[in-house]
């Protein structure tokens, strides 16, 4: 895993797995983040990167930019690497250890849900969220009214829901 675009373009990642983590791949978000070329301009952006895992999603929108990340994730484990993955490199983040909905009170510019894929929290979030555009990857078809776009890359499927 690897930074792939912006001021730390290159930069590898730790990488952590678990049997419900499962780090997203370079080629999936690439794709993502081409994709969100078309509907956001990084820089200034809040960002929520919930079921965090390794971080990659936030890790990606802040050397593109992006004003501050939320991290969130269950699993300490996880958490750790997330530090390591942002070390001294930036500071204008935030990392909790909650439930999901503990943290979808506070409004974000972009939203990224990758959980994980056996469980039902995607569409639960995706109902709480009032505002912002939201990434959810899952491994499974999905509706929506509000979804603006949709791809399929192997087992992974990721939309993109406007609120």
């Amino acid at each position: 895993m690897r930074i792939i675009a912006g001021t730390h373009r290159g930069k590898k990642l730790v990488e952590y797995y678990t049997p419900t983590t499962r780090p997203t791949t370079d080629r999936v978000k690439e794709n993502v983040f081409n994709l969100l070329a078309n509907y956001v301009d990084f820089h200034g952006l809040r960002v929520l990167d919930l079921f965090a895992g390794t971080g990659a999603y936030g890790i990606e929108c802040l050397s593109r930019g992006a004003a501050f990340v939320h991290f969130n994730d269950l699993d300490g484990a996880a958490l750790q690497v997330i530090k390591k993955n942002l070390g001294q490199t930036w500071h204008n983040y935030r990392s909790t250890q909650k439930d999901f909905t503990a943290v979808l009170s506070e409004n974000y510019d972009l939203i990224f849900l990758d959980p994980p894929y056996d469980s039902n929290f995607g569409p639960s979030a995706i109902d709480k969220i009032k505002h912002g555009l939201i990434v959810f990857e899952t491994d499974r078809e999905f509706t929506h009214t509000q979804i603006i776009a949709a791809r399929h890359y192997g087992r992974t499927w990721i939309y993109l829901i406007q609120k």
